[in-house]
């Protein structure tokens, strides 16, 4: 039985075109994707004619040799009935917290919040953050921060212990001592649940015995090249000005040469935006088993904004992602933010907030045991949920995350790609909400790196399932013009 209402597009359609006659159409809402080999011209006048209201046997009639097509542009909710046809998320929906158990949770403890480098990024703020002195948690600390959330997730559920800082290799007697008492401790009175670990370091310091003990814990590593030798030692100096490749690089190398994958991001500013092409073929020739191109954050912990000059240009971060991505250099799965959106896209996912942090799965325990939602957040009362081995107040943490959600911002509600996207990094917004003054050339950036940067990768991401279609119908197997094939979709 057909609709009783009449027909609308919706207005949650995100469409694209290609060349001459490709046309790419989704409902971001059900993120099923109908590609359009052929006949662009014919479905955008039928288009045109059911947004005048048609009913469907009033859009039948108007075209009647189009019936299949109707019917596919239905399934597909590009064509909707507003009497029946779910469009957006309902008040009750969004205010509703989710009392389960987690499935997961990663716990960042900062195991020193002190560093030995000088990047010129730093999200560490020098008033929210320990940088000078020789701060250290205590293994008690650490071990109550991970029971606190193997409280948390659910039976068969996995908490990643994540070493960060500071860095973290400062204290790496500490590091060894708190995966010794959650190998002898917590994984026996947690048989039901997992504990996995990961490292985050500049890997300026390599131990003797790093590469046993990453092997013998499956302990998983990321780290930051900003570029060839003279960009990265521009972006990350030493404390005193000398520049740190040389060692972080011999580090990951002798990682790599070992065996144990080791993730490389770069940070992008100014001052390596127009080296992303060079970066990401650096990042293959040192071994890296992944490479992540990641637009700079504008604002730190103590809500100090970067200062203009070191701004990145967003369409030059664009053009030089794009490249990357059709080099072939890497495949998509390991190169970042490609290989996270491909999640973004798959059926029936909306992203109603593009970050973890206010759902409480990714907490940061400082050193004094403090607990936070985010290390860009570390330091500010407000966001401070408790401390480690107490409950954790999460009044402020639910109530940002209602503010938060796409169909409460002003600024996202009425976007057909808020569900693809979840927002941006909300940051910068909650700096706005609290009457935090920013550059307007820091708030432009901060708006178009959430909204430009986002819409052209997963731009790129769709046309990439376009051209799997493309494969796909190679031999005249189906009728492209009409055609919706499943393999345009990763399920």
């Amino acid at each position: 039985m057909g609709p009783s209402g009449p027909l609308a597009l919706t207005r949650n359609l995100i469409s694209l075109e290609r060349g001459g006659d490709e046309l790419l159409l989704v409902n971001s809402f059900h993120m099923r994707t109908m590609y359009v080999a052929r006949g662009k011209e014919r479905v955008k006048r039928l288009l045109t004619e059911a947004g005048q209201g048609l009913t469907l046997e009033g859009l039948k009639s108007a075209f009647p040799h189009d019936a299949d097509l109707i019917q596919l542009l239905r399934d597909y909710r590009i064509l909707v009935d507003a009497s029946e046809d779910k469009e957006c998320f309902e008040h009750s929906e969004i205010a509703a917290a989710d009392p389960r158990p987690k499935p997961r949770m990663t716990v960042y403890l900062l195991i020193t919040e002190a560093c030995n480098l000088g990047c010129i990024y730093c999200l560490n703020g020098a008033g929210t953050y320990l940088k000078d002195g020789r701060s250290k948690m205590s293994p008690t600390v650490a071990i109550q921060s991970v029971i606190d959330c193997l409280e948390q997730i659910s039976t068969g559920g996995r908490v990643e212990v994540g070493f960060f800082g500071g860095e973290p290799m400062l204290q790496w007697p500490l590091i060894k001592e708190i995966i010794r008492r959650c190998e002898d401790d917590l994984k026996p009175a947690y048989h039901d649940k997992q504990i996995t670990y990961h490292l985050t370091s500049n890997l300026t310091i390599c131990p003797p015995d790093l590469i046993e003990v990453i092997r013998r814990h499956n302990i998983t590593v990321m780290s930051d090249i900003d570029g060839p030798p003279e960009i990265h030692n521009r972006c990350r100096p030493y404390r005193h000005g000398k520049g740190s490749h040389a060692q972080t690089a011999a580090t990951i190398r002798r990682l790599a040469a070992a065996g144990i994958p080791v993730s490389l991001r770069a940070t992008i500013t100014s001052v390596n935006q127009d080296y992303i092409m060079d970066t990401v073929a650096h990042h293959k020739e040192l071994g890296g088993s992944t490479s992540a191109v990641v637009p700079a954050c504008p604002i730190n912990s103590d809500r100090e904004f970067l200062a203009d000059e070191l701004l990145p240009d967003p369409n030059r971060i664009i053009a030089g992602l794009v490249e990357a991505f059709h080099s072939g250099l890497w495949d998509k799965e390991n190169l970042f933010p490609f290989n996270q959106y491909i999640a973004k896209l798959r059926p029936g996912t909306r992203q109603v907030m593009s970050c973890a942090a206010f759902s409480g799965t990714i907490p940061v325990i400082r050193v004094n045991a403090d607990v936070y939602p985010c290390i860009y957040l570390v330091g500010q009362e407000k966001c401070r949920l408790g401390t480690a081995g107490t409950p954790w107040d999460r009044r402020w943490l639910d109530e940002t995350l209602l503010a938060l959600h796409v169909d409460n911002l002003e600024e996202c509600n009425s976007c057909p790609w808020r569900y693809a996207c979840g927002g941006g990094c909300p940051l910068t917004k909650l700096a706005r909400w609290d009457g935090v003054a920013s550059s307007p050339k820091a708030a432009e950036y901060a708006r178009r790196i959430s909204c430009d940067f986002t819409k052209a990768v997963l731009t790129e991401m769709l046309w990439d399932l376009a051209d799997e279609a493309r494969t796909d119908l190679a031999g005249g197997q189906q009728q492209a013009a009409l055609s919706a094939p499943e393999s345009t979709l990763y399920c």
